[in-house]
């Protein structure tokens, strides 16, 4: 993860500000709002381990849905992590926009 995006997503979040995290990016959740974090990846069982390796939570998500952490205000999905066309990521993504905005 480049620094610069890293820091950028901390300060949002320490500022209370809601992040949304697609595909491959919900890697950063535990670094963004510490150990405990609820995030997903989908259903990788390898990276959701490596991930929770560094503090995070993983839940199993289905490709058109979200998971939120509203403690937090971490909105995750998991894209294309399993998603083999854009209609398929797209209602996920949806999803975490929509959760995103009622987080702000």
């Amino acid at each position: 993860v480049q620094a610069e995006v890293l820091a950028f997503a901390q300060g949002m979040s320490q500022a209370g500000k809601p992040v949304g995290l697609v595909c491959i990016a919900p890697a950063m959740a535990p670094k963004i709002g510490g150990a405990g974090t609820q995030y997903t990846i989908g259903n990788d069982a390898g990276t959701a381990a490596a991930i929770n390796a560094m503090g995070g939570v993983h839940v199993d998500c289905a490709v058109d849905e979200c998971v939120i952490d509203n403690e937090r205000k971490i909105v995750t999905t998991p894209a294309y992590m399993y998603a083999a066309r854009i209609r398929e990521a797209r209602a996920g993504i949806q999803k975490l926009v929509q959760a995103v905005l009622s987080l702000a």
